[in-house]
C-alpha cells in the first residue's frame, strides 16, 4: 500500500503541519509540552522553540499550574479562526501520494554505481600510487 501524505504535511514542514493540527482543532484543547512532544514525535526542544515563536506572535497562550506549562490556542487572535479553518480544510482534503511528493533516486543509484566502481581495483593491475606525485621519475 503507498503511503499518503496529509495536505497540511505538503504545505508546511512537519513541525509547523503538527502544532497547529493539535492546538487549532475543534474544539481547542489544552496541551502541556510533554503531551505535545509525544503527540507529534518531535523533539522536546524542537517543540518548546516553536511554542515559543507562536507565543511570540500571540497564536498560543500559556500558563502553568507550578508543575506543567499548558498551552491553547489564543482564540482572540486575528488569524484563530482561519487557521482553524484551514487545519479543518486540510483534513477533508484527499492526501498527496509520498512517492510523487519525493525525488526521483535515480541520480543517488548512478552514484552509488560510480563511487563502487571508483574504489574497486582489478587484481591483474598493481595500483599506481605516485599517480599525483609532481616529482618526475626517471626513465630507465
Amino acid at each position: 500500500m503507498k503511503r499518503q501524505v496529509p495536505v497540511l504535511d505538503v504545505l508546511f514542514p512537519n513541525v509547523r503541519a503538527n502544532m497547529p493540527r493539535l492546538l487549532f482543532c475543534t474544539p481547542p484543547k489544552e496541551h502541556y509540552v510533554r503531551e505535545l512532544m509525544n503527540l507529534t514525535g518531535l523533539a522536546l526542544c524542537t517543540v518548546q522553540d516553536e511554542l515559543r515563536k507562536l507565543n511570540t506572535v500571540g497564536l498560543v497562550t500559556s500558563w502553568s499550574n507550578g508543575y506543567r506549562r499548558y498551552y491553547r490556542a489564543n482564540q482572540a487572535h486575528a488569524l484563530f479562526a482561519d487557521l482553524c479553518r484551514v487545519v479543518q480544510t486540510c483534513g477533508r482534503l484527499p492526501a498527496a501520494k509520498h512517492a510523487v511528493l519525493r525525488r526521483k533516486q535515480s541520480r543517488k543509484r548512478r552514484h552509488k554505481r560510480w563511487q563502487q566502481r571508483a574504489t574497486t581495483l582489478s587484481a591483474d593491475q598493481p595500483p599506481n600510487w605516485e599517480l599525483f606525485s609532481l616529482r618526475k621519475r626517471p626513465n630507465g
